[in-house]
């Protein structure tokens, strides 16, 4: 009965990938995603991991990432879409508000070009991405095939609209994470990276709270 409680308590961590659109028929971050190590991730965090596909949708993702966040109250959020420019694990630093001019799946766009979310023109995550980013490749065994970047222009498209949608709710935990195709990077090699993302990310989320446990003061109370 204990361990049954501790499972229903167990943080959550969501991690999205996006479903087929225009030249991608077969989305790399959702296959990517889909592959990641469920029961491992589970037992090395004592977390609940939850993997979800989002349509390539505008309203999907108004609609979707809001209730996710209201229902789950995730640890964690990581958002993973596909670039066809990527050559490395590309994360995001910020999203914008304003400038969504590409139509999606269903060949819309958003009222005016802007994110209806609450916030300012231009958000930015306060996880340390640099610092996973070097983390990640000091890490690097040799046969590693896989490498990750910093960028600060994630689109202006639905990976952008969906990364300011939970930035705009919580820029405390959220990241976007870019995947090259599946030409360049294996849905594998790409779900193993995603996988020590997540660990880098929890580990700094729970140096976080140590120090706040610490000093006494919120991530929300930061400047």
């Amino acid at each position: 009965m204990c361990n049954d409680m501790d499972y229903l308590f167990k943080p959550i961590v969501l991690v999205t990938g996006f479903g087929p659109f225009a030249n991608h028929p077969v989305n790399a971050s959702w296959e990517a995603v889909k592959l990641m190590d469920k029961d491992g991730i589970e037992r090395k965090h004592m977390i609940e991991f939850v993997p979800l596909e989002i349509p390539v949708t505008y309203e999907n993702v108004d609609e979707f990432v809001p209730a996710l966040w209201e229902t789950h109250e995730p640890k964690l959020m990581i958002h993973v879409g596909v670039s066809s420019i990527a050559k490395e694990l590309t994360l995001e630093m910020q999203a914008h508000k304003k400038g969504y001019q590409r139509m999606d799946y269903l060949d819309k766009c958003p009222p005016n070009h802007i994110c209806p979310a609450d916030g300012a023109i231009r958000m930015q995550t306060r996880l340390d991405i640099e610092r996973i980013c070097k983390e990640f490749n000091d890490g690097n065994p040799p046969d590693e095939k896989s490498s990750a970047v910093v960028s600060k222009d994630a689109g202006r498209y639905l990976c952008e609209y969906i990364y300011y949608r939970s930035l705009s709710i919580d820029n405390t935990r959220t990241l976007f994470v870019h995947v090259p195709d599946l030409q360049i990077y294996s849905a594998e090699t790409t779900a193993r990276g995603l996988e020590r993302i997540l660990d880098l990310c929890l580990d700094q989320l729970i140096e976080k709270e140590a120090a706040e446990k610490l000093n006494g003061v919120s991530l929300e109370d930061e400047d």
